[in-house]
């Protein structure tokens, strides 16, 4: 008797030549001799895993918003369509629709890196091909460990990795698995990125769109920062600070979010034409008009800002003219399709950021206030000078939000660093009524593991969650 799976990215097939992209056809009984025969099999599945990601419940949209808005840099208008106010308000629970299709948009991400790194080795054709191919699914299941981590448990820096963490399943098969520690899903995301970088070896900077060796690097220094271990941040920050990469120049700021390809860009979610319009579900509506335009900037990001920041320009009046409030115009849209966007998900400005936090932790002030300067002269600022020692890790993280503003990075920066995320634009009735400041030990600080996954799968929930 046959051993059934659940195939849900095996069946890709192509679209048309023209488009280069592949159709994502689920095969829900598919038999586990027939996956992955051959390498087609395999480059095919690996479309259909890049795929998943660009779900509107992951990096297509929801992941973002639920992020952004559990932090300082946006509120929710106190006239709204009704959607993220969990998130805005940290009153999420069990039955929560956005925590839980993230969850499972996450998990198949992972279930299709599964397939493929457990059937490439046995299948016939070119060497090099393979090793591409398993290494990018590794770095994509190290990607979705790593934001399942950040959503669902407290952060390793400030609990040294013992607290519960997530599931980790290396099958690809849905099987019960308990909670492993913190500490136990960075070692498998360190050791699936290491093992990336080593089969990717050959694909170097001029690959956007897919994983390399860099955008490997790049996500371990990301880790490793988050992980406590500075050091090791620093040491691969550097190898893609050195790897051929330049940041954009300060007059091609206003424009850099409209077009994938850069020469800053590690590691870009590329969204194509009208085969992936999201339509009403584009990030973008989320904050412009027309579209839901539900999210707007609070003044407190804004009021950081200079004059001669050319990131202010990414922050606009809202289009209704009447209260002065400001929305965000990094999402405007792509090749002429309002709201669209491809998440430049791994950057140099990241790196260079990543660096100077690791030194200011090191209390290598002065390394990390160099690293600050190389950034702000792209962003049309003066150099720092005369940072005290102790406010260098706040310049940093300043320097981070503004960077990052809507890329969904303040949120763990600051829990990372054990800060409360503080709202001082709050109980204004321009947005709905929410708390003004969420603690870095709050248990709503983490989401909670999803009703859906305790039915079938009875693990340990969060504090504050109930079970």
């Amino acid at each position: 008797m046959k051993k059934y799976i659940i195939g849900i990215f095996a069946a890709a097939t192509l679209l048309q030549a023209c488009s280069g992209k592949l159709d994502l056809k689920p095969s829900n009984s598919l038999p586990i001799e027939d996956a992955l025969g051959d390498l087609p099999a395999i480059q095919s599945a690996l479309a259909g895993t890049y795929d998943a990601l660009q779900q509107k419940e992951y990096y297509g949209r929801n992941y973002w918003l639920m992020t952004e808005l559990s932090g300082d840099n946006v509120y929710l208008a106190a006239k709204n369509s009704n959607r993220f106010i969990s998130s805005f308000k940290r009153e999420y629970n069990v039955q929560d629709a956005d925590v839980a299709d993230f969850w499972k948009t996450a998990y198949k991400s992972i279930l299709g890196a599964n397939n493929i790194i457990n059937s490439v080795d046995a299948v016939e054709g070119d060497q090099e091909k393979k090793n591409v191919a398993k290494g990018e699914a590794l770095f994509i299941r190290a990607l979705a460990y790593s934001d399942l981590v950040n959503m669902f448990a407290k952060p390793y820096r400030n609990t040294n990795g013992s607290q519960p963490g997530v599931p980790v399943n290396l099958k690809f098969e849905l099987v019960k698995t308990p909670r492993s520690s913190v500490a136990d899903v960075y070692t498998r995301i360190i050791t699936d990125l290491t093992e990336a970088k080593k089969l990717l070896v050959n694909v170097g900077a001029d690959t956007k769109y897919h994983a390399s060796q860099y955008a490997a690097s790049a996500l371990l220094a990301r880790v490793y920062l988050a992980k406590g271990d500075d050091q090791a941040a620093i040491d691969e920050a550097t190898k893609v600070i050195n790897g051929g990469f330049s940041l954009v120049p300060a007059n091609a700021i206003p424009t850099f979010y409209n077009a994938p390809g850069s020469s800053e860009e590690i590691f870009t979610l590329r969204f194509v034409g009208t085969a992936e319009d999201l339509g009403s579900d584009n990030i973008g509506m989320m904050y412009l008009k027309p579209g839901y335009g539900d999210v707007r900037v609070s003044p407190d990001l804004y009021n950081t800002f200079t004059a001669t920041d050319v990131r202010e320009k990414l922050i606009g009046i809202f289009s209704d003219g009447s209260t002065g409030e400001r929305t965000n115009l990094k999402f405007a849209g792509q090749e002429s399709i309002a709201g669209m966007h491809s998440p430049k998900l791994l950057r140099l400005a990241e790196m260079y950021l990543i660096r100077a936090e690791a030194y200011a932790h090191l209390h290598q002030s002065a390394n990390a206030i160099s690293d600050l300067n190389t950034l702000r002269a792209q962003r049309g600022l003066t150099p720092l000078a005369g940072v005290a020692d102790g406010d260098v890790l706040d310049n940093v993280l300043t320097e981070s939000r503004k960077e990052f503003m809507f890329e969904g990075h303040r949120y763990f920066d600051l829990l990372r660093n054990g800060k409360d995320v503080v709202r001082n634009f709050c109980h204004s009735t321009l947005e709905i009524a929410a708390p003004c400041t969420i603690g870095a030990t709050s248990p709503i600080a983490i989401c909670p593991i999803p009703q859906v996954e305790l039915n079938t799968n009875p693990i340990e929930q969060n504090p504050g969650y109930g079970q």
